[in-house]
């Protein structure tokens, strides 16, 4: 009866994982898409996130600073 139950559970993982594994390469391939696009338009797009990244990035590191002070 175990025997069973643990069979059955390791194939409900099997599929997970494997639901897993379609998921991220369906997310690489829209990362691929994405950039391609991206390239295409030139840097404009991507230099303004960039700041904003950079610029938040920024501020959580001061806001740790403040505090550990």
């Amino acid at each position: 009866m175990h025997d069973e139950t643990y069979r059955m559970l390791g194939r409900e993982h099997e599929a997970d994982l494997e639901r897993d594994a379609r998921k991220w390469a369906l997310a690489a391939e829209a990362r691929g898409s994405r950039r391609h696009s991206a390239a295409t338009r030139g840097d404009e797009v991507r230099r303004p996130l960039t700041r904003f990244v950079t610029r938040r990035v920024a501020s959580f590191l001061v806001r740790g600073a403040r505090a550990e002070s």
